[in-house]
């Protein structure tokens, strides 16, 4: 039998607040890296072991940072929902 130490892992709002970044970023950071890499589930609750950290701290973009800019650039040529349904519109 596999016992887990609790004490090495953190609830998402507690690992929000250890990397130093909203929750909503978190989620997306999460989404982007794959939620079976960083996400743990155990005891009916989301966990993220305290060593994926800085994995999420650098993939975490602030408002203003060089990376935050360079992510605006390489994304922001898709649009958004409403370029879609503008296009689907004929507009």
């Amino acid at each position: 039998m596999t016992t887990i130490n609790t004490k090495d892992y953190l609830t998402l709002n507690q690992a929000a607040v250890k990397a130093g970044c909203p929750r909503r970023s978190l989620y997306r950071i999460i989404k982007r890296l794959g939620v079976d890499e960083i996400v743990t589930v155990a005891f009916g609750r989301r966990l993220i072991h305290k060593s994926k950290i800085p994995l999420i701290k650098a993939e975490h973009a602030p408002l203003g940072s060089e990376r935050r800019h360079e992510i605006a650039v390489k994304y922001g040529r898709k649009g958004g929902t409403q370029k879609g349904i503008n296009a689907a519109a004929g507009g």
